[in-house]
């Protein structure tokens, strides 16, 4: 891929695509004392029409110092080429990816997004892409733009969520408990939650620092005095 070196102060000229991340301000603000002390110390990658491939940022920057764009232009490089750069740079956060999918009109990533931007709950964005997955999250998955979304599996575990947070206030929104119970429910289609709701006010059911052994305490707790049949696991 052919690169040339450029500095300019048309700031104008440079661009974003739409599937850039947000700026964060707070980034862009300790770039600027960063670059006050040092110096720019890499500068940005943009492709033959100044789209900003990586260092959104920093153009940022350099833009309110009143500073020349120091860009490296790769010929050939497009929108494709966002992802890969930035991951191993600045770890892009789940936000991030899901904005930048969503742009592109993945429409599992648009419904996750407006998931989200409408979410007033306690429930944070690692959870929140935890229960509305069709199967079992990995990271990996949301990255690579493989991400699939279930709207009913995912109101069901907020049901489940709000209907324990009663008697777990200190737990039930919590990453790791609601990971270990959406793996439980997702492993049960006998399921019941009357059942569990009626045995944590009954039994103790234990939060540990990992997720596995959590789910082994809620399964443990559920099947207190349950027949064979009815268990799960």
């Amino acid at each position: 891929m052919t690169v040339k070196f450029i500095n300019s102060k048309e700031y104008n000229r440079f661009t974003y695509y739409n599937s850039n991340r947000e700026l964060n301000e707070r980034h862009v603000k300790k770039l600027i004392i960063s670059i006050k002390m040092v110096g720019l110390l890499e500068e940005i990658t943009v492709n033959e029409q100044w789209q900003i491939i990586d260092g959104q940022h920093r153009f940022e920057a350099l833009k309110r110092l009143d500073m020349p764009i120091s860009a490296k232009i790769r010929f050939g490089a497009s929108e494709s080429d966002i992802i890969p750069v930035n991951i191993v740079r600045r770890g892009w956060s789940i936000s991030d990816y899901i904005r930048h999918y969503s742009s592109k009109g993945l429409i599992d990533y648009v419904k996750l997004e407006e998931v989200m931007n409408n979410n007033e709950s306690k429930l944070g964005a690692n959870t929140l892409v935890d229960i509305y997955c069709e199967t079992y999250y990995r990271a990996p998955t949301l990255r690579e733009g493989k991400y699939l979304f279930n709207r009913e599996k995912g109101e069901q575990m907020r049901d489940i969520i709000s209907k324990i947070e009663p008697y777990m206030p200190l737990y039930s929104h919590t990453a790791k408990f609601v990971k270990a119970l959406t793996q439980v429910v997702k492993n049960n289609k006998n399921f019941n939650t009357k059942r569990l709701v009626s045995q944590i006010q009954k039994h103790k059911l234990n939060v540990y620092p990992n997720v596995t052994d959590t789910a082994k305490s809620i399964v443990e707790v559920y099947n207190i005095r349950l027949n064979d049949k009815n268990r799960i696991f």
